[in-house]
């Protein structure tokens, strides 16, 4: 029996905002639980400052030096999981990514097909604080991503800052993405069971403050709940022409699709690659070890559970029994 993929987390946000701490902090609630969290440090340099830290309270800690998630990295990345699930029996998994990561590029190396038999995207956490004007370009950039793939939005150092200059910072961060959960912190103090407990499909009437314990209207419109990534399994080959229709119908919300699959009546095992701007590829291609059919949707903000219906419609139904 093929054992279930492992929740993976992915801690990303500003260079100084306090990843490590809040690390930390998960580390000990899962050690408190009895579970075997695997480490992968995403650090700038060749050597790994925060890992040796990390390693007291995880079950492995894995460095991949460079700082950002390339094309080599993703490889490692894959690496790594396997090496943290299969060797070291890690039952949860974390990635603290460096403040040069792109975490959009973290979120596309998990959902491989491969990768994804091992390790789950649980939930992207990005933790943020006000930045000097002087940020550089890479950096700004970073953490508009981190912004933007974060399921939860963690505001800290809230105490380094007057009030008129942290409203202004969180209602700019809300702006960016209307459907994480909010948290105000210092020292990334939080309930970490409550970080991690599954979001609800009710939609949120207020961001939470875990600094002062009370609820604070929010000055920008919240929207419910949106995973940035959602895999379809598909039960059977697809009807081609069905299913060319379908790309045409692809929100522009959607940024990214991807996945395996094979159309009714022909022998090959085709690869499907979308991206934005609309550009749409579909590969012969032949693998020893092939995946299971599915797409991976990537993107926010567009009709999740009528684009799936849509898209298992495209499914090639059966020919009835003799």
């Amino acid at each position: 029996m093929i054992p279930a993929p492992v929740p993976f987390y992915i801690l990303c946000g500003s260079l100084g905002a306090g990843k490590t701490t809040l690390l930390m902090r998960l580390l000990e609630h899962w050690k408190t639980e009895g579970r075997r969290a695997g480490v992968l440090m995403n650090e700038a340099g060749s050597v790994s400052i925060d890992g040796p830290r990390a390693g007291t309270l995880a079950e492995q800690v894995m460095n991949l030096a460079g700082g950002c998630v390339c094309c080599d990295t993703k490889e490692d990345l894959s690496w790594g999981i396997a090496q943290l699930v299969r060797d070291h029996g890690a039952d949860v998994l974390i990635l603290e990514c460096s403040g040069l990561a792109d975490p959009a590029e973290v979120v596309d190396a998990v959902t491989d097909a491969y990768t994804a038999r091992l390790a789950v995207l649980e939930r992207v956490i990005a933790l943020l604080h006000p930045v000097s004007t002087d940020e550089s370009h890479s950096s700004a950039y970073v953490t508009t991503q981190a912004i933007r793939c974060a399921d939860e939005l963690i505001l800290n150092k809230r105490d380094l800052y007057v009030p008129g200059h942290w409203e202004g910072f969180r209602s700019s961060i809300i702006e960016q993405n209307p459907y994480a959960r909010l948290w105000e912190t210092s020292h990334a103090r939080l309930d970490a069971a409550e970080l991690l407990a599954p979001h609800t499909a009710i939609k949120p009437t207020a961001p939470t403050n875990v600094v002062f314990g009370t609820s604070r209207l929010a000055s920008v419109q919240r929207a419910a709940y949106h995973s940035i990534a959602t895999t379809v399994p598909l039960p059977g080959p697809l009807n081609r022409q069905r299913f060319l229709a379908w790309i045409k119908t692809i929100p522009k919300e959607l940024e990214r699709a991807k996945g395996y699959f094979r159309f009714a009546k022909e022998p090959e095992l085709q690869e499907f690659q979308y991206a934005l701007p609309g550009q749409a590829t579909i590969t012969p291609v032949t693998l020893l070890d092939e995946p299971q059919s599915a797409l991976v949707l990537i993107g926010r903000g567009y009709d999740v559970d009528r684009l799936r219906a849509d898209l298992l419609a495209t499914v090639e139904e059966s020919p009835p029994s003799a």
